[in-house]
């Protein structure tokens, strides 16, 4: 990407249950006040890069902005975006979610149905066509830039080509299963753009109450039974797929770096100083 003397802006598509809270506070370490959290997203998901365009010349300072419902930056005007996101294995996230909503202090329907129900219960209602789509396709849906897709709009080949292009667009995707490998590409990819540029990181808002034997999908196979597995495969199949290609794409782009071996060691040497740094204070 060649972005010549045009301003480049970082822009996030925080994915809920993604380890986009870790990447935030990575982006937050190295650009202080010049990285935007945004959570004031009725206007973005409203109103779309129109909005966002009217943010940046509002807020010239930042260089790096982070939403949940980040728009479509392709169509912004007299600055180049660099899209970021990151992607997860759609069964294992189920998991997360579900853990995350059960201990979530909020009212939405999503935390209230987690409390009420079991893991297989709480599933069954996420299939349903009228109910948010958090769990069905939802990774596939939100690189597709289909920001108003309804909940009841089934996902097929056309979103899951628009996806897909994010691969080879200049987009930066990342893998949470392969969350390091991904931030030194990551580092290394944006590193052309700002001087020193460091995504070292301490781990954030992980999902503490799943024990290492209930993060595998055999695990979630067990729990839930074959008919529950079978429908939120069929649900996923968009996001499997999806997932599939970003994985092979990474291991891609990193195989084209001679010298990735060495930069990736020098990358974990960095975080886990800073980890014991943030343990020693």
């Amino acid at each position: 990407m060649d972005s010549g003397f045009m301003r480049l802006v970082i822009t996030h598509g925080h994915i809920f249950k993604n380890a986009g809270t870790t990447f935030d506070w990575a982006l937050q370490r190295y650009f202080g006040a010049a990285f935007c959290d945004h959570r004031d997203d009725r206007p973005m998901r409203q109103r779309g890069v129109e909005y966002l365009q009217e943010f940046l010349v509002d807020n010239p300072e930042v260089k790096a902005i982070s939403s949940h419902h980040m728009c479509d930056t392709s169509g912004l005007q007299g600055m180049q975006s660099m899209p970021v996101f990151f992607l997860r294995h759609p069964l294992l996230r189920v998991l997360s979610v579900y853990s995350f909503e059960r201990k979530q202090k909020s009212d939405t329907p999503g935390a209230e149905a987690a409390k009420k129900y079991d893991l297989k219960d709480y599933i069954k209602w996420r299939m349903e066509p009228e109910v948010g789509r958090t769990i069905r396709d939802y990774q596939v849906a939100y690189l597709a830039s289909e920001c108003k897709i309804r909940n009841s709009q089934i996902i097929g080949i056309k979103h899951l080509a628009a996806a897909a292009k994010r691969l080879n667009d200049g987009s930066l995707v990342g893998l949470v299963e392969d969350f390091d490998r991904s931030m030194a590409l990551i580092e290394l990819e944006l590193g052309k753009y700002f001087p020193s540029f460091d995504l070292s990181y301490v781990r954030q808002n992980t999902t503490r109450s799943l024990k290492a034997e209930q993060r595998s999908i055999n695990y979630l196979a067990e729990e839930i039974g074959d008919e529950v597995f079978d429908l939120l495969v069929e649900n996923n199949s968009f996001d499997l797929a999806l997932y599939r290609m970003a994985k092979e794409s990474l291991s891609q782009r990193i195989a084209k770096i001679e010298d990735f071996a060495v930069r990736f060691e020098d990358y974990r040497s960095r975080c886990e100083q800073l980890s014991l740094g943030k343990r020693r204070a």
